[in-house]
């Protein structure tokens, strides 16, 4: 699931994003008719030399009770970084009470995360 050099803080990371991903898609009308819910991020290509940097990969996305797919995912940060290794990430984590971040677009099947907007 996480890359082989995946630190303990880069796990909870992403950890943390399923949930607080699953939280706000309970609050986006399209995702409430859909029933949408995240179960797990599999990061693959971190593109952290670009402005904005950006993280991809897939995403697994519960529709409705039991059905999973895998999704794409694009994770955007507008801090730039040379290594993963620079990342303070856990301080990338939305607030809870923050909105707006998350852009769901089921027709794709794809979400995007935008961090530090």
């Amino acid at each position: 699931m996480f890359p082989d050099d995946c630190d303990q803080a880069e796990r909870q990371f992403w950890i943390g994003l399923e949930f607080r991903v699953s939280n706000e898609m309970e609050v986006q009308p399209i995702c409430k008719r859909l029933r949408l819910w995240c179960d797990g991020f599999i990061p693959e290509r971190y593109l952290l030399d670009r402005v904005p940097s950006r993280i991809t990969g897939a995403v697994w996305i519960g529709v409705g009770r039991w059905r999973q797919e895998a999704w794409n995912f694009s994770l955007v940060s507008p801090f730039p970084v040379s290594d993963r290794a620079d990342i303070t990430w856990l301080d990338l984590l939305p607030a809870s009470e923050a909105h707006g971040w998350l852009v769901v677009a089921p027709e794709k099947k794809e979400i995007e995360v935008g961090l530090g907007q």
